[in-house]
């Protein structure tokens, strides 16, 4: 399969036409292993969410669902009833309870208790509900949270027209190479590339998703013995196939959210037939590039590079709003063409581990936020082939007392428990030293070999 062709004659629908009589009332959205939905439960759901949803004055809502058919019918019905969908990225009550003004009231399918006005995602009918969908509105968008450089998750405003261009784009590309077949994913809609490729592309082919995320290789061989299989994945599911299963023969595999090593593309490729392709790409910007294992980035077609005047290069994508382009996070060298290119790594103190977005910031501020915490510093180690956070905290005097009592490692512990309130598992600092002073160079920075030199 040339995964790098044209096929500009597939097209997509909009939003706004999901719904419509374009698709069979028998039409397959999504299914599971115990049941199908299709087009006409599709739109009754959305309908009668919407007729919950118009019944309350909160315009602002967090969407906080594990099924990917709940979430599907949510952000259409949300939309609809001219209110915003917001999209936390994560399901931690602590986290969701200092986000409060971000949103008015929350939908769920979870056993969250916050104070707004909460919503438990349900499928059956209301009483009464319109047969008719209500306008469309002019200037659909929606919300996610990025982390950001200062460790406080930034906001961004994403109109639905840039998924829409998206998915257009990515038809071009691949739309020939999917028609016909059935998505599933290793990663949820809650973020920007499992709302790209596992919520957006789908609906606007028209080709069914699977409403769980895929957690295990034998749950994936599976679906592939049954379907002609899209995978969406993280590159760490990838690294996690087993070479002793049978092969499962995918259509297609798409790969985003870190670094895909050549030996996963290789499993990847032995255990389920189909090279991944990579996607790169952030929340601010939408996708900006695909590749194929071991060749350059190649930008999608409407994206462009600029070189400014003070030698920094930013991104020129009709996906973001600044006319003048953004600076990425990360280092690129462009190659002649302007049109390939290498990633070298990121610049700020947001890492990528285990496909999760890190801010080291944050983690520092979370420390620093303990009773038993002075000061705190996080780097990142390499051992034994896996990245993982480190942190060297001075303490207060009652963190100097209880680590007395405790012991360290059982002081640690204790350290690491107060931390899953806010931080999720990779988060957590897994090497740990306590100084009497965070060390620093003459220009009163912090010295980067010599924090690295505390784990050796």
């Amino acid at each position: 399969m040339d995964s790098q062709k044209a096929s500009a004659a597939v097209m997509t629908l909009p939003m706004n036409q999901w719904l419509s009589t374009q698709r069979a009332d028998d039409h397959l959205v999504a299914w599971s292993e115990s049941r199908q939905w299709r087009q006409r439960e599709f739109r009754r759901d959305v309908l009668s969410l919407i007729t919950k949803l118009q019944a309350l004055p909160s315009l602002r809502w967090a969407v906080c669902l594990e099924d990917n058919y709940a979430f599907a019918v949510t952000l259409l019905a949300l939309l609809y009833s001219s209110k915003t969908p917001v999209l936390p990225g994560h399901f931690r009550q602590a986290v969701l309870a200092e986000q409060r003004d971000e949103f008015d009231a929350l939908i769920t399918d979870l056993p969250l208790k916050l104070d707004c006005p909460t919503l438990s995602f349900s499928c059956e009918t209301a009483d009464s509900f319109s047969s008719s969908l209500p306008e469309w509105p002019q200037h659909a968008s929606l919300i996610l949270f990025t982390s950001g450089s200062t460790g406080k998750p930034q906001k961004i405003t994403k109109p639905v027209a840039c998924l829409e261009r998206e998915s257009q784009w990515l038809a071009t590309l691949w739309g020939e190479d999917l028609e016909g077949a059935y998505f599933a994913a290793t990663v949820a809609p809650h973020h920007m590339y499992g709302l790209t490729f596992a919520f957006m592309l789908p609906l606007s082919l028209g080709l069914p998703f699977y409403t769980k995320s895929i957690e295990y290789h034998e749950q994936l061989q599976a679906l592939a013995c049954a379907h002609p299989l899209v995978l969406t994945s993280s590159p760490a599911f990838l690294t996690r196939l087993d070479p002793s299963l049978e092969t499962a023969k995918l259509r297609q595999i798409f790969s985003a959210g870190g670094p895909l090593t050549r030996d996963a593309a290789v499993l990847a490729k032995a255990t389920c037939g189909s090279v991944p392709v990579e996607i790169y790409g952030t929340t601010e910007t939408g996708v900006i590039a695909h590749r194929l294992p071991d060749v350059p980035w190649t930008l999608f077609d409407d994206i462009h590079f600029s070189h400014r005047a003070d030698g920094t290069l930013s991104l020129l994508s009709p996906l973001i709003p600044q006319t003048e382009g953004i600076i990425l996070s990360d280092e690129v060298d462009t190659l002649p063409d302007q049109r390939q290119f290498h990633l070298l790594g990121r610049k700020d103190r947001v890492v990528k581990i285990a496909e999760q977005r890190i801010s080291l910031n944050e983690i520092e501020q979370r420390l620093c936020g303990l009773a038993l915490v002075s000061e705190a510093c996080t780097l990142t180690l390499e051992k034994q082939g896996r990245v993982c956070v480190a942190a060297v905290l001075v303490l207060t005097a009652a963190g100097e007392e209880q680590r007395r009592e405790l012991g360290h490692n059982p002081f640690i512990g204790t350290l690491r428990q107060m931390l899953r309130t806010w931080l999720s598992p990779v988060s957590i600092p897994r090497y740990w030293r306590i100084v009497p002073a965070i060390p620093l160079n003459q220009q009163g920075k912090l010295p980067a070999a010599e924090l690295q030199e505390m784990f050796l």
